[in-house]
C-alpha cells in the first residue's frame, strides 16, 4: 500500500529542506566573502566560532537549570551558527592551501585536527539532538568543544606543505575515520556523564561533605596540573604532571556526578541516555576499527610495515579494547547502568591520551602531527 505523507510530515520535510538549502548558501556565501575580500582568513573564522561555541555552552547550561523551551532553541541556534562559521573556516583553509600550492584536507596536523574534530563531533551531536529531542547533553558537550577550539590557537596556525609520508590518500581516509570515531565516543561520554548524574538523582544518594570537598579539591588541582601538562616540555616531569592530571580528571568527574545530582531532575530518563551512549559507541566502534586498518595500509605504504608498535598505534589499540569491552559487556548483559557508563568515561580518558598525550609527549612516527 502506498504511504501518503500527512500535512504535518510534508510541512516538516519542506521546512527541513528549506533550512538545509539556507545553511548551504550561508556557508558558501561566507566562504566566498572570505576568499574574495582577502581579509577574513580561516583562523579568524575559527576564533569567532570558538567564541560562539562558548556562548552556546553557556546557553545550554542555563537551559538545563531553567528548562526553558525558548532558551533551548537559542542554544541550538547558537551552536549551529558556530558550526556553520566553522564549516566556512574549513572550506577557506582548504582553498587557501590550494592557492599556496600545498593543498591537503584540513585535518593533517594538530591545529587542523583541533578544528576538524569538534566540527565533526558537533555535526553528529546536532543530528542526535534533532533525532532524540534531547538538549541536556549539550551542557556537557559544548564546553569541551569550546575549550578545544579556543585552546588550539596556541599551536602553529600556518598552512605548511606536508611531509612526504603524509601525501597519501590512505592517510586522508584514515584520519577522517579516526575523527569520526573520536566524535562518536565524545557523544557517548557526554551521555554517560549525564546518566551517572541522573542515576544518583533517581537513587536519591545523599551528598555529604566528602563529596563537596572532593569536588572542590580536585577542581582546584585540576586547573594548574592541566596547565602544566598542556604547556610543559617533552620531559619526564611533564609526563608525571600528565599522569596526575588524568587521575585528577577521573576524580573530578566522580565527585561531580554527586555534587551535580540536583540537576538530575532536568536530565532525560536513564534509559534514553543509556541508549544514546550505546548507539554512539555502536556506530563509532566499527569506524574506529576501520581507521586502525586504514592506518596500517598507510603505514605499510609509507614505512613498509603494517604495525610498528608506535605509541599512537598502541594507544589506539587500548581505546579499541576499552570500547570493545563496553560493547561486549552491554551485549551479554553483564555491564549495565553505572558500570557501563564508567567504562565509557574511562575509554574517553584513554581517547584523550591517544589524541593529545601521544602527539605532545611521546616521540614516534606520529610526531609530525604537532607541527
Amino acid at each position: 500500500m502506498e504511504q501518503v505523507l500527512t500535512y504535518k510530515e510534508k510541512s516538516s520535510l519542506t521546512a527541513g529542506l528549506t533550512f538545509t538549502i539556507f545553511s548551504i548558501l550561508f556557508i558558501l556565501g561566507l566562504t566566498a566573502v572570505s576568499i574574495l575580500s582577502g581579509k577574513i582568513h580561516n583562523v579568524l573564522l575559527f576564533q569567532i566560532s570558538g567564541i560562539i561555541y562558548l556562548a552556546a555552552a553557556i546557553f545550554y547550561i542555563v537551559a538545563v537549570f531553567f528548562k526553558g523551551e525558548k532558551l533551548s532553541k537559542i542554544a541550538t541556534l547558537t551552536a549551529f551558527t558556530a558550526w556553520a562559521i566553522q564549516s566556512a573556516g574549513l572550506f577557506v583553509r582548504g582553498i587557501e592551501a590550494y592557492n599556496l600550492g600545498v593543498f591537503h584536507p584540513p585535518w593533517t596536523n594538530l591545529y587542523e585536527s583541533l578544528m576538524f574534530f569538534p566540527w565533526l563531533a558537533t555535526t553528529l551531536y546536532l543530528y542526535i539532538e534533532r533525532e532524540y529531542k534531547v538538549k541536556a547533553i549539550g551542557a556537557f558537550f559544548f564546553p569541551i568543544v569550546a575549550f578545544l577550539i579556543i585552546w588550539a590557537h596556541q599551536f602553529n596556525t600556518e598552512i605548511s606543505p606536508l611531509v612526504p609520508a603524509l601525501r597519501s590518500y590512505w592517510l586522508y581516509i584514515h584520519v577522517l575515520a579516526s575523527f569520526a570515531g573520536y566524535a562518536g565516543f565524545t557523544i557517548a561520554f557526554g551521555a554517560s556523564v549525564a546518566f551517572l548524574i541522573r542515576n544518583n538523582f533517581d537513587k536519591d544518594i545523599k551528598v555529604d561533605i566528602k563529596h563537596i570537598a572532593g569536588f572542590v579539591f580536585s577542581l582546584a588541582l585540576l586547573i594548574p596540573f592541566g596547565y602544566w601538562t598542556l604547556t610543559g616540555a617533552k620531559d619526564l616531569k611533564t609526563m608525571i604532571m600528565g599522569i596526575i592530571f588524568v587521575l585528577l580528571l577521573l576524580t573530578f568527574i566522580y565527585f561531580a556526578t554527586y555534587v551535580l545530582k540536583p540537576i538530575g531532575k532536568f536530565l532525560p530518563k536513564k534509559s534514553l541516555l543509556s541508549e544514546i551512549a550505546l548507539k554512539a559507541v555502536a556506530i563509532s566502534f566499527p569506524i574506529w576499527t576501520a581507521s586502525i586498518i586504514l592506518g596500517g595500509a598507510w603505514a605499510n605504504e609509507a614505512w613498509g610495515s603494517y604495525w610498528s608498535w608506535d605509541p599512537k598505534e598502541n594507544w589506539a589499540l587500548i581505546v579499541w579494547l576499552f570500547f570493545a569491552a563496553y560493547i561486549h559487556g552491554r551485549t551479554i548483559g553483564k555491564w549495565k547502568d553505572t558500570t557501563a557508563s564508567w567504562i565509557v568515561v574511562a575509554g574517553f580518558i584513554m581517547l584523550l591520551i591517544c589524541y593529545f598525550g601521544v602527539n605532545l609527549y611521546f616521540p614516534g612516527l606520529h610526531s609530525y602531527a604537532t607541527e
